[in-house]
């Protein structure tokens, strides 16, 4: 059996952690976390300062990482240190070589990627016949198409052979757009973040409200959403939504919160914040207008809230209609505000659909136990 590189980024670990601890118990398989000072605080990760010097080290020589350790094997992981602020620094490429070279001496029979290479590791693409990529984002969001996105993914689905997607919904149009041979691109699933189970929550004083939570890029809704609660609002004036997390609002959100049914909180949420907006809300509402896959969806999930979605990319994959939460076509404040006045009249409904994801994701063939049986016939497959 080959041995596995799993190389990866802080802001996946949140759904690279319950991933790894089961392919650990199955292979010989070591996380490589890439760290720059841009991605050292992600998510689960609140990983404290940077060596000066690049190059690849043990994860138990780093502040922040041992939120991992009850999941993966800290003699298992190791961090790539990149202190640079730029990809071409110095120290960031002589980081790079470093694991080059760790990957080379180890033997890695295959080294599996969850981002495309930026062109400061592009010297990494040597070992591209031993590579799999898993693509987040098929195609990029409408708010992260630019330039360097596009030529980054170019190259990678040039020079790799071999992909994941967390989707069926994308799989044709990813694998015409991109020339790819069908047989080498897989699929799987993406599984709830099983760490917030164990977070300790920090409360928000309200409660019982509709729930925002995550970036706030343009291509999330959140002026649809703001929307379609003007009218929930008419017939429920007790009816909150709260809107959390971090970004620049595009549209002028001012008159919602003026009229007291809006209530923002505008900053980078801890996983302990995130937990207890999720702990005290009826329900979670994404109303994207292009997606992929969704981690606001797997954070809700992990703690059995039900969710709004709308009919984007691999959405309607993750909630089934009625069973796991609602499905609402994008940009309709109408059918967006009726599915939002369903769930806040049937508490008996929003029950039953907790109880559904618990059976689905926590327990059956969508919890990561049977994702990773996906992850082994992959990799068997690239042993072929």
């Amino acid at each position: 059996m080959k041995k596995i590189a799993y190389i990866s980024s802080p802001h996946f670990a949140d759904c690279d952690a319950p991933l790894i601890q089961q392919l650990q118990h199955r292979y010989d398989l070591l996380y490589i976390l890439k760290v720059s000072p841009s991605s050292k605080q992600k998510t689960l990760l609140q990983i404290g300062n940077l060596k000066k010097k690049g190059g690849i080290y043990p994860a138990s020589e780093y502040e922040g990482l041992e939120k991992l350790f009850p999941y993966i094997e800290p003699s298992r992981t190791f961090v790539v240190n990149m202190p640079g602020d730029k990809d071409l620094s110095p120290c960031n490429l002589w980081a790079v070589f470093q694991l080059l070279l760790f990957l080379l001496r180890n033997k890695f029979g295959i080294i599996h990627l969850t981002w495309p290479l930026r062109y400061g590791e592009f010297m990494l693409y040597i070992l591209r016949k031993r590579m799999i990529l898993t693509v987040h984002d098929p195609f990029p969001h409408s708010s992260e198409n630019n330039w360097k996105n596009r030529f980054h993914r170019f190259v990678a689905f040039r020079l790799i052979h071999q992909f994941i997607l967390l989707n069926q919904s994308q799989y044709k149009d990813f694998v015409n757009h991109y020339r790819l041979e069908a047989r080498n691109v897989y699929l799987s699933r993406l599984g709830i973040y099983s760490h917030l189970q164990h977070t300790s929550p920090q409360l928000p004083k309200e409660n019982g409200y509709v729930l925002f939570i995550g970036t706030f890029s343009t291509h999330k809704g959140i002026d649809i959403l703001c929307q379609a609660m003007q009218q929930v609002h008419q017939d429920k004036p007790e009816a909150k939504l709260v809107i959390a997390g971090s970004g620049k609002i595009y549209f002028d959100i001012t008159p919602y919160e003026n009229q007291g049914f809006v209530i923002l909180y505008n900053h980078y949420l801890t996983d302990e914040e995130l937990v207890g907006f999720l702990h005290q809300a009826a329900f979670v509402v994404c109303p994207y207008i292009d997606a992929t896959q969704s981690g606001v969806i797997m954070s809700a999930f992990a703690l059995s809230i039900p969710v709004i979605a709308t009919t984007v990319g691999g959405l309607p994959e993750m909630v089934t209609h009625k069973v796991h939460g609602l499905l609402v076509p994008p940009r309709d404040s109408q059918s967006l505000a009726s599915a939002i006045d369903t769930l806040l009249s049937n508490y008996s409904m929003l029950e039953e659909m907790k109880a559904n994801i618990i059976r689905d994701y926590h327990e059956g063939k969508r919890s990561w136990e049977h994702i990773a049986e996906d992850y082994c016939q992959i990799y068997q497959n690239m042993e072929v």
